[in-house]
């Protein structure tokens, strides 16, 4: 399966729509529209009330009802299920970063409103494919599995879902960042290290650096790439093991790896597990200063720190 973002034509395996110009520009032209008529302060499922902005013009007032309508209307014909969200004062003449966000465990694509709220609401377009494995039989939760099929699943649900951002909305095609938590994080340096040159950056938080066979198979290739390897003191996620392993094996490969651990003397165990606000600023920081070109401090505000989420509330 071949992928080339520059061009307005993807190829893939199977037939796919191809966006017309003309039909591009409509639907460029009809994202204010929908801007326009997003009034309601609240979405329907109740998941967006930390999303409701204070935009100057009162009918500016819940992006992600915005986000949603787009998506539903106009953004993918793609089979994946997804979640996509669009930056408050959304300007469909300026070119954004893009964040594909893979969800927590046990959680959904659904997360990635409460992720971008506390990672920045400004700076850029982010979409969250939803992983393959149902982690509940009673709720829609889902988790990232670990094998090479899961793997494979998870590269062409993020191929996807670049490919469909490239053509539909305003994308720096040299700003794609990949970004995950826990698993999400280690299937993101998966995704990064296979597909270096489609990304400009990858941010695992909370996420091992992957141990499946051929994970450095393109390591030399993949040298360029910064990576965002960020870490909680006491997690059982990525483990202070965990965090030796990727600095050991990032050294001898040559990795362009950066790590960050977080740390505060208010942590307890039970949340070192748990997404951070903290976690997420340096991750901010860390693809501003890729898009900047700028140097960038890895210190956390922890006199700001909480806890995002819960997630998996569908």
């Amino acid at each position: 399966m071949a992928y080339n973002f520059d061009l307005p034509i993807i190829s893939y395996e199977q037939p796919r729509h191809i966006l017309s110009g003309t039909h591009r520009n409509y639907l460029m032209h009809r994202i204010p529209a929908l801007l326009a008529s997003s009034n309601e302060t609240v979405s329907d499922d109740g998941s967006s009330a930390t999303m409701v902005s204070s935009y100057p013009n009162a009918s500016y007032r819940n992006p992600a009802e915005v986000a949603r309508r787009l998506a539903d209307d106009l953004f993918l014909d793609t089979e994946f299920p997804h979640r996509l969200f669009l930056p408050h004062n959304f300007t469909p003449s300026y070119n954004y970063p893009l964040v594909v966000w893979l969800h927590s465990e046990a959680s959904s694509e659904m997360e990635l409103d409460s992720v971008m709220e506390s990672l920045s609401d400004q700076n850029y377009i982010a979409v969250a494919p939803r992983a393959n494995i149902r982690s509940s039989t009673k709720q829609r939760l889902f988790q990232w599995g670990n094998s090479k099929a899961d793997f494979a699943f998870a590269e062409e649900a993020v191929c996807e879902c670049i490919s469909s951002a490239v053509e539909l909305l305003p994308v720096r095609t040299d700003r794609v960042f990949l970004a995950g938590f826990g698993l999400g994080g280690t299937v993101a340096q998966w995704i990064g290290l296979q597909y270096s040159n489609m990304v400009a950056g990858v941010v695992s938080l909370s996420g091992a650096m992957p141990s499946l066979g051929g994970s450095l198979s393109n390591w030399k290739s993949s040298r360029h790439l910064p990576v965002l390897f960020s870490h909680r003191r006491g997690s059982s996620l990525c483990s202070q093991s965990d965090l030796q392993n990727a600095m050991r094996f990032s050294h001898r490969a040559g990795l362009n790896y950066r790590f960050s651990t977080l740390w505060s003397e208010e942590d307890s165990f039970s949340e070192a597990d748990e997404l951070s606000t903290s976690m997420l600023a340096v991750a901010n920081r860390f693809m501003m200063g890729i898009v900047t070109d700028s140097e960038i401090s890895f210190e956390p505000e922890s006199n700001r720190d909480h806890l995002v989420g819960p997630f998996g509330v569908n």
